[in-house]
């Protein structure tokens, strides 16, 4: 049965970013990707929270991704590297791979969710979701086989449809939702929750669960103060066209 679990990021762990303008050489709440800056909707990290992978590799490929698509803003690639100086707290989110389950799970877990504070990027309502996930929470959560059961399926299946008009998010697309949840103002009361709990930050996996090695996991950390400062070096064009 997948769940909301702890994770603890060990003291000492690596972690990587990209960026595609220089960063400050110290951590900054203040510092924005320019990626994520909308003319219309404003800064989508309005938390100011810090996102990591845990691999090199991936921190380098996906900043081949971006600065292909803003190369109208991109001033070059800059790859960041740390390590925790404590143990972080973590909720694990990786476990799930639909929608209609991780909103059960915070659901059945007392996680405020689905409620007015949390918009979708078309700024409807999480609570419109209210009574159709909680009529399926039982079956997503206590049956994992529910996916071969036609009937189940099919009950879940017309949720899924109503979940996916509201978020404009496939069921199977996860690692929409789960960047969804630091969104803007989602991002504001998605931390006071966490924080509530106990909780330092989350981990995701955001390529829909298509790749579980080691290094497509994002971490998000609220707070830098248990990271160790900042090493940055910028790629040169070689290294970025090798990546490609």
């Amino acid at each position: 049965m997948n769940q909301l679990r702890d994770c603890i990021l060990q003291s000492g762990e690596k972690l990587y970013r990209y960026d595609i303008k220089e960063p400050p050489k110290e951590w900054s709440t203040d510092f924005k990707n320019p990626e994520y800056v909308y003319s219309d909707t404003g800064i989508k990290n309005q938390i100011g929270a810090f996102f990591f992978f845990n691999s090199y590799h991936q921190a380098v490929n996906t900043a081949c991704c971006a600065i292909i698509k803003n190369a109208n803003i991109a001033k070059g690639i800059w790859i960041t590297e740390c390590t925790t100086s404590k143990n972080i707290k973590l909720l694990d989110l990786r476990d799930f791979n639909f929608c209609v389950e991780l909103l059960a799970a915070f659901d059945k877990s007392d996680y405020p969710i689905l409620t007015d504070n949390f918009r979708s990027w078309k700024d409807i309502s999480f609570a419109n979701m209210e009574k159709g996930i909680r009529s399926i929470e039982d079956i997503v959560l206590e049956n994992s086989i529910w996916t071969t059961n036609q009937e189940q399926s099919t009950r879940i299946g017309k949720v899924a449809a109503k979940m996916e008009q509201i978020l404009s998010i496939p069921n199977d697309h996860i690692g929409y939702l789960l960047q969804l949840l630091t969104d803007y103002s989602n991002g504001l009361y998605f931390k006071s929750i966490l924080h509530d709990k106990g909780y330092e930050g989350y981990i995701f996996n955001e390529t829909n669960n298509f790749f579980t090695i080691k290094g497509t996991d994002t971490i998000c950390v609220f707070s830098a103060e248990k990271l160790n400062s900042p090493s940055c070096n910028k790629l040169d064009l070689p290294t970025f066209y090798n990546h490609m």
